[in-house]
């Protein structure tokens, strides 16, 4: 934790950060991804009207903005997340799937590997002076692309929300 009080956009991203230092492999591609899902919730209420109706389509049972796969289509089709946010979460999304339905999924498993070669926000091999050259396993290639985007996403809903969808007077 920061030895200071986080400031309040950032409130959920520190536990998320301790959360994530403390778990498997596979806890921390559902944490991860997990968090990203109801921030894209948030962002599309953001967007919407304030009803219930719009939060019912986001939130309840079988809703159909109930799914990350549902909430990375809408909010990239409604202009909320760039091109490049709407690739890597994709390729997030069908890594978790890997993970959450295959209990022998790693970070070794050559669809997880090429996935996250693919990532745009992944950090990238580099030379230092100090560790000479310095390579980004698959599992940090995850992490770190995981990470960007969920701080890019952070204050998102307040800004998708001063462009709040609001009723207008259509000519028949």
């Amino acid at each position: 934790m920061p030895p200071h009080d986080p400031p309040p956009h950032l409130a959920k991203f520190y536990p998320y950060l301790e959360l994530l230092r403390a778990e498997s492999d596979r806890g921390a591609v559902l944490i991860s991804t997990g968090y990203m899902e109801e921030q894209l919730k948030d962002i599309l209420l953001a967007f919407m009207l304030d009803t219930p109706q719009a939060k019912e389509l986001a939130t309840s049972g079988n809703a159909p903005l109930g799914t990350f796969s549902s909430r990375i289509a809408a909010c990239y089709t409604l202009g909320l997340i760039s091109e490049q946010e709407h690739h890597d979460m994709t390729l997030l999304r069908k890594i978790r799937n890997d993970f959450a339905h295959d209990m022998h999924t790693s970070f070794d498993t050559p669809s997880v590997v090429d996935r996250c070669k693919l990532l745009h926000h992944k950090a990238h091999d580099y030379t230092s002076e100090k560790m000479g050259e310095v390579v980004v396993n698959t599992k940090g290639q995850f992490i770190t692309a995981a990470t960007a985007l969920i701080l890019n996403l952070t204050n998102r809903p307040h800004y998708v929300a001063q462009k709040r969808c609001g009723y207008g007077e259509w000519k028949y």
